[in-house]
């Protein structure tokens, strides 16, 4: 329905959770210590950087904005250039975790919070489906997580960061059907937000959300 960052994602899904648990502990800081050695050949980003007055023109591969300037966009868009290959090598050097069952019952996050300079400080539209933070009585929410597939950091292990969306708003709003998913209006900035569902590389700050239609 969505497309999305799903292929890695469902592997890692699937072989978490059919393996057994000898070891567990020495293969998660052999993991650790793969994810950061690949991790260390990518540039940050620099969190304190300002958000920009003016942001920059998209990218080659971003698509325009329309006469209101909202860019409308899909989840491959957040990731910069050469992400996903540097993504792939961060599960192919945690492949060591195939063969474990899970660390401690929780669930690994791999990847980078490598953003997509062209979209930070831009309005933007996508498609994703929203993970509460805090739930209220009635529906209500004011954070949520965006996240590119249903069941992602509840059923399975979390995206990558720069594959989750952190989402505030100004005033409560009220999600009926969790499992539907639904188009989001905002602006977008690289503000990191650390939680224990997952990470996310991206925050927004929500003008409008709608059921997703294509």
């Amino acid at each position: 329905m969505i497309q999305s960052f799903r292929i890695v994602a469902i592997t890692l899904a699937l072989a978490a959770c059919g393996a057994n648990s000898d070891d567990a502990s020495a293969a998660q800081d052999a993991v650790v210590t793969a994810s950061q050695q690949a991790a260390s050949q990518v540039t940050s980003v620099d969190d304190n950087a300002p958000l920009r007055a003016t942001p920059p023109p998209p990218g080659p591969h971003l698509p325009p904005p329309d006469e209101n300037g909202i860019t409308t966009i899909n989840w491959d868009d957040l990731l910069p250039e050469g992400e996903l290959e540097r993504i792939e090598e961060l599960y192919n050097a945690s492949s060591a975790i195939m063969e474990m069952n899970h660390f401690d019952s929780q669930m690994m996050q791999i990847g980078t919070f490598n953003v997509e300079e062209g979209l930070i400080g831009r309005t933007v539209r996508m498609p994703g489906y929203i993970l509460p933070l805090d739930y209220q009585p009635g529906g209500d929410i004011t954070e949520f997580l965006l996240v590119p597939y249903f069941g992602a950091c509840i059923h399975t292990p979390p995206p990558p960061p720069n594959q989750i969306v952190y989402v505030t708003t100004a005033e409560p709003v009220r999600v009926e059907r969790l499992w539907a998913a639904v188009w989001v209006t905002g602006q977008l900035s690289s503000d990191r937000h650390i939680n224990e569902l997952g990470d996310a590389a991206y925050t927004m700050e929500l003008i409008s959300h709608e059921p997703y239609r294509r």
